[in-house]
């Protein structure tokens, strides 16, 4: 016996619906992603704080990578430090420095999720503190607390706590060190 089944014309549209592809998302047309920090230049140890700082004007989630010069004039990433983060016009994040091996043309990559629209920072070193000068978030050696400082004011009466850099404290305050 032959059965002939029909469906409805509203249930053969939500058929449809269901099976059809989400519609594509563009970028509005110039919209670009700017990475303001980290420092150019500054050195991060391994599981210290990187402060990372970037402009959107696509309205589009990032996801924000820690990226390595390849040796051929690209950059591979290394190391995704957050997922699914802010679609605001200006944002931050702190993210730990992963365990990488020491070496300099790092740089943080932010990307839209939806149309691949990215911006890099200007290269950093990761590794040890410098013996020629303190970068992001490492002690100067000078200043209140410290061995060479005999009148700090500070009323601690500790001596040799090592104190940020003046980089270290304006990224807390949500600048960016320059």
């Amino acid at each position: 016996m032959l059965s002939i089944r029909f469906l409805s014309v509203t249930a053969a549209s939500l058929l449809v619906g269901l099976g059809s592809a989400a519609p594509a998302v563009s970028a509005p047309p110039g919209a670009t992603v700017t990475v303001t920090s980290p420092a150019a230049d500054s050195v991060h140890p391994v599981n210290s704080s990187l402060f990372v700082g970037w402009r959107n004007d696509t309205g589009q989630e990032v996801d924000v990578w820690l990226a390595q010069g390849d040796g051929a004039g690209g950059t591979q990433r290394v190391f995704k430090l957050a997922s699914k983060a802010s679609s605001k016009p200006t944002s931050e994040l702190v993210a730990a420095v992963p365990a990488v091996p020491s070496g300099t043309e790092y740089t943080v990559e932010v990307t839209t999720r939806e149309t691949g629209v990215h911006g890099y920072s200007a290269p950093f070193e990761v590794g040890p503190v410098r013996a020629n000068g303190p970068g992001v978030g490492t002690s100067t050696g000078i200043g209140i607390g410290t061995d060479s400082d005999t009148d700090s004011g500070s009323g601690s009466g500790s001596r040799g706590v090592p104190w940020p850099s003046l980089s270290w404290v304006q990224a807390q305050d949500g600048h960016s060190p320059r």
